[in-house]
């Protein structure tokens, strides 16, 4: 209110005030009134770093009935109102920040928590960065809500937090150090058994940590026992150098010592005080192996090695004899001497030793397909008129565990026979950028299976610890497929996701595609699924096949006694020629993807009323789908736009009539100032 006489300070507890604005601004002062504001600066960040770090759901209270938000004409902007418990003592306001890229002296504000005497907050008038655009206050102001216990936490504890919220951003100050590493008893010992790899191998980090009292939030961060505030001071790191696990700690506990350790060095500090001796003989089986090799070393007696045909018992084989080859060479014309046959494990689909590829979007089937050709591999049986060489399959499931009971039974139903032995399945995702998760793997895969015909890996990105757009990631990933995979005689399947913008290839590297044998693709087309070759290196590729789901009622039932559901895959013959796309000019083609690239760079999730009166969001590719105010779109338009005469008007319309015709053609919506794409799937 304007200051009077009568009312020095402006203060006012009339609610027809609210609607009496005009020529100021009301606002809320924190101090009298012992509320805390928390001040979305940035409500994607700011949504990304509470989920990591708590258990507090933003986008819930940003759509409660009973919040009590300050709605700013800025996008992407948000301002909740929480009444503090009394006698609660406000420290003022606290800064959640980054520094710019660049600019290292400059921040943007990710979010505040604003309280106290001095912090105040304008919940009715006009913005003043947006003119005549006013600012909407949404809810009852006699019925705050009161401050979630974090929010509290974080104001009362704001030290132990600011490093979670730097590492949740990114920001450290340089990455820890690996903890250093004691040499072990007869490291080099031939035949030696690794304690603290079998460690690693035996238990997870979570496994050591929640075991000692630590409480875990979200995937990778925990509380330490005893900690005064909630703040999750404990991390995995996930991308080391090795590719083992490890965490560091901000807290005052026994890991924070400045370097980052592993499940076997957690164990060590705190169940067994450091004592390394100690830790080392975890397992006893592990101990009583190594001391009897350890005495037969000192007693003389040679380990038990491999034998060749010729040598003598305990005599190795020369490395300078002929019959040793590290690099073993083959003339030419053994090469062409008979024909050579291609050893098919799916007729004209995937050949024994190759290196194949099926990508494709979400929901297109390309993990039924896996799965379908998996189980006909595995009994021996035709897939759709293709032969098939009966083989032991594993799957590498990185994603679907949930489902994949359920398609296996839908399979047994389309083929009318039990799931075979010979198909197995993993219970969790691995890391096969990491020699040693790779390693791991196929020898569990010797152990386990007589007859390795095919690996499937579904999919790349849940089983790969890296970045799929980098060549030397991908490099490294490939690598182990042939070094540790193809060594067991069978082919791989790599099970990869469509490319953003193009779903005729797969997303990511183009060294995916180069180091491939085969390459195929599930797309749908209305309502069917085409199955297509793109790449066949040795043999010629097939012609694009056409399938539909089948949906079935399962012999399992849900707790309300109504039958589980599943779908598989039917056979409709070639593929059909489908309609022409319709096409879109350079310059709108520039526009549409200048709005994708706006959604990356600003998008935000759907409000609820825009779910409400739209359709797709609620399927499988909607829920990932985001929107982006316009103007966001508009700045980057502009920078795509060409026009004769290179002023802001002539771009202005430009952008105007390429929006009407994507909006007109269905490659768009717009709603509210949002605008978002259209996807055909």
């Amino acid at each position: 209110m304007p200051k009077s006489a009568e009312n020095p300070n402006g203060y006012s507890a009339n609610l027809d005030d609210f609607g009496n604005t005009s020529g100021f601004n009301f606002g809320l002062y924190h101090g009298a009134s012992n509320t805390l504001a928390l001040d979305l600066d940035d409500v994607e960040r700011a949504r990304k770093v509470f989920e990591e770090l708590t258990d507090f759901q933003l986008f819930d209270w940003l759509e409660s009935e009973q919040r009590a938000e300050v709605k700013s004409p800025k996008p992407n902007r948000a301002k909740l109102l929480f009444k503090l418990p009394a006698g609660f003592q406000a420290p003022g306001v606290k800064q959640c920040k980054k520094p710019k890229a660049g600019k290292p002296k400059e921040y943007d504000v990710i979010f505040e928590l604003r309280c106290g005497d001095g912090a105040q907050d304008v919940i009715v008038g006009e913005h003043p960065d947006y003119p005549g655009q006013r600012y909407q206050f949404i809810g009852n102001p006699a019925a705050i809500p009161e401050a979630p216990p974090v929010l509290l936490d974080m104001l009362q504890h704001w030290d132990a937090w600011k490093p979670c919220f730097d590492s949740a951003l990114g920001i450290e100050p340089k990455p820890p150090d690996i903890a250093p590493r004691q040499p072990q008893p007869a490291e080099q010992l031939a035949g030696r058994r690794d304690p603290i790899q079998a460690f690693n191998q035996s238990f997870t980090l979570a496994d050591v940590l929640t075991r000692n009292g630590y409480q875990q939030k979200g995937r990778d961060r925990f509380i330490r026992p005893g900690s005064a505030s909630k703040a999750p001071g404990v991390a995995i790191m996930r991308h080391c150098a090795d590719g083992i696990e490890r965490i560091y700690s901000h807290g005052g506990d026994l890991l924070n010592d400045g370097f980052a350790h592993d499940a076997f060095d957690c164990f060590r500090l705190l169940e067994c005080g450091g004592d390394f001796a100690a830790a080392l003989n975890w397992n006893p089986e592990i101990t009583q192996h190594n001391q009897r090799l350890h005495r037969q070393e000192q007693a003389g007696i040679a380990p038990e090695l491999p034998q060749s045909g010729g040598e003598r018992p305990g005599q190795a084989e020369p490395r300078q004899s002929a019959a040793w080859q590290p690099f073993p060479l083959i003339p030419a014309h053994r090469l062409t001497a008979e024909p050579v046959a291609i050893d098919w494990l799916l007729e004209n689909i995937i050949e024994r030793g190759s290196l194949n590829l099926l990508f494709g979007e979400p929901g297109a089937g390309k993990s039924l397909f896996a799965l379908d050709w998996a189980f006909c591999m595995a009994a021996g049986i035709a897939w759709h008129g293709c032969r098939t060489k009966p083989v032991d399959v594993v799957v590498v499931a990185g994603e679907g565990h949930a489902g994949m009971a359920r398609r296996l039974k839908a399979l047994e139903s389309k083929y009318q026979r039990q799931a075979p032995e010979r198909l197995f399945i993993s219970q969790r995702p691995a890391n096969l950028i990491d020699e040693t998760n790779a390693q791991w793997i196929a020898d569990t895969i010797k152990a386990s299976c007589a007859n390795p015909g095919l690996v499937i890996v579904d999919t790349l990105h849940r089983n790969m610890d890296g970045d799929e757009n980098s060549s030397q990631d991908i490099g490294r990933f490939i690598a182990n497929l042939d070094g540790f995979f193809k060594p067991l005689g069978a082919a791989v399947l790599v099970v990869h996701h469509s490319g953003h913008g193009d779903k005729q290839r797969s997303r990511g590297s183009s060294s995916i595609r180069a180091a491939m044998d085969g390459e195929f693709s599930a797309t749908k087309d209305g309502g069917a699924i085409v199955l297509a070759c793109h790449k066949a290196k040795d043999f010629e590729a097939f012609k694009p096949l056409q399938f539909s789901l089948k949906p079935i009622d399962l012999e399992w039932c849900d707790d309300d006694g109504e039958p589980l559901t599943s779908v598989y895959l039917v056979h409709d013959g070639e593929a059909k020629p489908t309609a022409k796309k319709r096409k879109l000019s350079a310059r709108d083609d520039a526009i549409l993807t200048s709005l994708s690239e706006a959604i990356a760079a600003h998008g935000v999730e759907p409000t609820a009323e825009i779910k409400a009166k739209f359709g797709g969001f609620d399927s499988l590719r909607g829920n990932q789908q985001k929107i982006v105010n316009i103007e966001h779109w508009r700045e980057l338009a502009y920078k795509a736009i060409v026009v004769d005469t290179n002023t802001e008007d002539a771009k202005r319309k430009a952008f105007k009539r390429c929006r009407d015709k994507l909006l007109n053609q269905g490659f768009t919506v717009e709603y509210d100032a949002y605008a978002w794409r259209i996807f055909e799937w």
